[in-house]
């Protein structure tokens, strides 16, 4: 399973592809001792002279990790059915249904996204109500949001587990907002026009391809959380629809001027909606850096699970995706 992957195994996952760093060890959970999970370097490998927390070789190149670049992992939570007392429920803390990670490069000052299907199929940790580490078990990994017991562990933990499925590169914070806030933010916006870049009848008669919309709150919303359950693979639509929105939100948000004024007031509606860890320059950043036209999105193929689709990463695929994008070849 991914999660155990030492740095050896991960070296013999493609055996030519070396990332450099290994496995951190799992947090200990509250109320318990700590947990397996900690790694070891392959002794096959100590011959390499390499940086392991900065350095990949592939194909005979060398990489090395970039440091200009800091990454914000973006939740967009459905927990319409919980209350308080049910987070200390087990695995009822709701749903990561939006996944997306936000690269901000500070040489260049922009930011592309990088979406996630809800349905990737990983490795997943159960905790307790009272946060004690139950066991790991495989299923899609927006379930991972579910065994917080807290806002504030619920990202934890997404944070943890989307790092290590995405072969240990490093999420430096975490946004999460519950759907339900979506309306508020972009009320207090005055609307988010869109144009359409699809045909989205099946949401609205309204939606056709190349129209020009203005939506209110409550109509954004919706926009971002339909889809039609009845339909298989209906969710990567939506996520390609989800990843979409919010680089328009953001994008709308910069043009609109971003001051520091309007930052606050935009955090002031969005608190009762939202858990994050970003510190004030980073905010800056994601309302000021250009935003790219080009999405990324991690690589797989989506099958029919048993209740739920499951999707199955292209792990040669993600590969080369990472490297690409938080590596540069060594000049």
């Amino acid at each position: 399973m991914r999660k155990l992957l030492t740095r050896g195994m991960a070296l013999a996952l493609s055996g030519l592809l070396l990332f450099c760093s290994g496995c951190k060890p799992k947090e200990p959970a509250s109320g318990s001792g700590s947990q397996s999970g900690s790694s070891t370097t392959s002794s096959s490998y100590e011959a390499e002279e390499v940086d392991w927390e900065n350095t990949v070789v592939y194909n005979g190149i060398t990489y090395h990790k970039r440091n200009d670049l800091k990454t914000v992992l973006f939740l967009g939570v459905d927990n319409t059915h919980t209350t308080a007392a049910d987070v200390n429920i087990v695995g009822n803390a709701g749903r990561a249904d939006a996944i997306i990670l936000f690269i901000l490069d500070d040489t260049n000052q922009t930011t592309q996204v990088l979406s996630v299907s809800r349905n990737c199929m990983t490795d997943v940790d159960m905790y307790t109500g009272d946060g004690q580490f139950v066991s790991s078990f495989q299923s899609q990994i927006n379930m991972q949001y579910a065994y917080g017991n807290s806002p504030k562990r619920c990202n934890f933990l997404m944070k943890r587990t989307l790092s290590e499925m995405l072969f240990n590169t490093d999420i430096d914070s975490t946004i999460s907002l519950t759907m339900d806030g979506i309306n508020a933010i972009v009320t207090e916006m005055g609307g988010i026009t869109l144009t359409m870049e699809d045909d989205y009848t099946y949401i609205d008669p309204s939606y056709t391809e190349g129209a020009t919309v203005t939506l209110d709150g409550a109509a954004a919303e919706r926009f971002v959380r339909y889809r039609d359950t009845t339909v298989w693979g209906s969710n990567e639509t939506r996520v390609d629809r989800q990843s979409w929105f919010i680089h328009e939100m953001f994008r709308q948000m910069k043009a609109s001027g971003a001051t520091s004024d309007w930052v606050d007031t935009m955090l002031t509606t969005a608190d009762p909606y939202i858990e994050m860890d970003l510190d004030a320059e980073t905010i800056k950043k994601l309302t000021s850096y250009e935003m790219l036209d080009e999405s990324l999105k991690v690589p797989g193929t989506n099958r029919e699970g048993g209740a739920h689709d499951e999707f199955y990463v292209d792990d040669e695929a993600l590969q080369k995706l990472i490297l690409d994008t938080f590596y540069e070849p060594v000049s």
